[in-house]
């Protein structure tokens, strides 16, 4: 035993503490996906208070309908156990969103009910109407995936960034913007920007906030909460701006213009709403941005791993980013936000190298996985830290 068994449960115990089966407990431990903390001199299953957020996850996910082998997919690498409030996040927007999709269902059946009261006629167009609403895709397996990669991402740099400013606080900051202005952030994201500044924004600035997904606008407006009522949203392609010819003061594209597949089409579009004179701003990250991890995943079988969102930013960074700016934009500027890592846990640094995408996570066994971390608890113990650079800037011309 490795610590008091006061503070921990029998599989009994445990079992009627959570409500679920003995049977259920076991086979959980027999497949791998949740198997208790410790076991006792006899062999005896013991689990920890921690256990309970886990066996938590699972039956959430699989309430949301995931299969079990999806679930240890999506847990298998789940190594963080101190951060739990924005797994519970992730999970609540999930669940609200099935609440929905449920709604939908409802109504359609509600629907062929009431043709069926008036007038006892089957119309079997209203089945049909009733299966496309079950059927409506929502990926929750890929939903989930991708609001916890964001905030695996995230939260690295929240842990170990040595510039305490904030990049967001730090980018707000060095953006000149006239009184009475109207901007508009193309692909916005989740709002942060504006989130994390709210209280800076003067009352006279008129707002517009743009994505091409629509998901992405929802989580702007959740994550703004009561200050979205500030703001203007709208479903926008950033090669197609559906605005009038000098419409804008400022124009904001945040560390997205690397996603973009028709940059020139994006510049010009920019360009053709931004009024005489204004003011265009795009940031990204530099050739040598998050180094350091890439290193470390190529310590690790590298001619199999691909990490596509590294290359991805290839299109448009620091380095060859003047040269694009400047061919649709005058007095370009190039400025960079001084930062690093020094990362202290290897659990946060693990998550965001699982978060981005690619095929690590098919690469990386379970003893493989095991092997990363402590490889990096070593070399935090011998280093103090494990230093990452960072790499990023903005860019800001004129028409």
């Amino acid at each position: 035993m490795c610590q008091n068994e006061n503070n921990l449960f029998t599989i009994g115990q445990f079992s009627k503490k959570a409500g679920v089966t003995l049977r259920t407990l076991r086979y959980y431990d027999k497949i791998g996906l949740l198997k208790p903390s410790y076991h006792n001199d006899l062999g005896h299953r013991l689990y920890s208070k921690q256990d309970f957020g886990r066996l938590q996850k699972i039956l959430t996910l699989k309430f949301i309908g995931l299969s079990l082998d999806d679930i240890a997919n999506i847990i298998k690498y789940d190594n963080n156990d101190q951060d739990l409030k924005k797994p519970l996040e992730i999970q609540k927007t999930i669940m609200e969103e099935k609440i929905q999709h449920i709604q939908m269902v409802i109504k359609a059946i509600d629907e062929a009910v009431h043709m069926l009261d008036n007038n006892n006629i089957l119309n079997w167009d209203k089945f049909v109407n009733i299966i496309n609403a079950i059927n409506t895709d929502k990926k929750w397996i890929e939903q989930y995936e991708n609001a916890s990669n964001l905030r695996s991402r995230i939260r690295i740099h929240e842990l170990f960034s040595t510039n305490k400013q904030g990049w967001m606080n730090w980018f707000f900051n060095n953006l000149y913007v006239p009184s009475n202005a109207s901007i508009l952030e193309v692909g916005c994201g989740d709002g942060s920007l504006w989130e994390r500044n709210f209280s800076d924004i003067p009352c006279n600035w008129n707002i517009t906030l743009t994505d091409f997904s629509n998901g992405m606008l929802k989580d702007a407006k959740k994550n703004l909460a009561s200050k979205a009522s500030r703001f203007k949203f709208k479903i926008a392609d950033a090669e197609k701006l559906p605005f009038k010819d000098n419409s804008f003061d400022v124009i904001i594209a945040n560390n997205m213009l690397y996603h973009v597949p028709d940059r020139e089409k994006a510049f010009s579009e920019a360009k053709r709403v931004l009024k005489n004179n204004g003011l265009f701003y795009a940031s990204t990250v530099g050739k040598d941005h998050m180094k350091e991890m890439r290193e470390i995943v190529a310590k690790f079988n590298s001619e199999n791993i691909t990490t596509k969102s590294w290359d991805l930013t290839e299109n448009f960074q620091l380095e060859n980013g003047f040269k694009q700016v400047s061919k649709w934009f005058k007095e370009v500027k190039l400025k960079r936000y001084e930062d690093s890592l020094i990362v202290t846990d290897p659990i946060p640094l693990v998550d965001y190298i699982f978060s981005m995408p690619g095929n690590t996570k098919d690469i990386f066994t379970e003893d493989k996985l095991q092997s990363l971390i402590k490889f990096l608890q070593e070399e935090i113990k011998k280093t103090g830290g494990i230093y990452i650079t960072k790499d990023t800037g903005f860019f800001q011309g004129i028409k």
